[in-house]
């Protein structure tokens, strides 16, 4: 049996799914925030299950450690949640991959468990028209959109949910990297089994 057709099979088994969210981003690190935000969307029912899909190294941004000890972070906070998972499949990617080629593996991968739908921010959500064939992904994709305010401005698309969090974290990545690297306490924002994992690698140190 191929490995991809047994992941699949045992993924039907774990869990009956309906519909499955795939939350991609950098997760450099992954935070409390991001678990919080994919319990919160499953226990409103918009999803049955979410699928964290951390970028790979092509991904130009400032500071991103590897994609092999993102995913394994992602990895350590899904563990003990059955309804959690992390997906490596833009990861693996040492070249340039766009949101229109991650989107594509994904929906081929598993279109037949569930129905599938792509989580982001509502500031990226902004920037899609700006993508790579902007147009057939908005068209031919279902999205769940993650809102800081009720009342920010909406594309009315029968393919497009909106969620709106009771309350959002202000920390961020970019500031929790910077308070380890001044080795000042950030238990409230990381699980420990993953800032152990940080500290044993030394990660945002230099």
């Amino acid at each position: 049996m191929k490995k991809n057709n047994r992941d699949q099979i045992l993924l039907k088994q774990s869990i009956e799914l309906k519909k499955i969210g795939f939350f991609g981003g950098c997760f450099n690190p992954p935070t409390k925030v991001h678990i919080n935000l994919a319990n919160a969307l499953i226990k409103s029912g918009l999803v049955d299950k979410v699928i964290f899909v951390p970028v790979g190294d092509y991904y130009n941004k400032q500071n991103l450690v590897s994609a092999n000890h993102r995913y394994n972070m992602l990895k350590l906070l899904c563990n003990n949640n059955k309804f959690l998972d992390v997906e490596n499949i833009a990861s693996i990617h040492s070249n340039i991959l766009y949101a229109t080629d991650t989107f594509k593996k994904i929906y081929d991968k598993y279109n037949e468990l569930a129905q599938i739908y792509f989580i982001m921010g509502s500031d990226n959500f902004k920037k899609m028209p700006t993508w790579k064939d902007y147009n057939r992904i908005i068209t031919q994709y279902k999205f769940i959109v993650i809102q800081r305010f009720e009342d920010e401005e909406q594309i009315k698309k029968d393919n497009v949910l909106y969620y709106t969090p009771e309350q959002i974290q202000n920390m961020n990545s970019t500031q929790i990297r910077e308070m380890i690297k001044q080795h000042q306490n950030v238990e409230e924002f990381l699980e420990m089994q993953e800032l152990q994992y940080i500290k044993r690698n030394k990660l945002y140190i230099n």
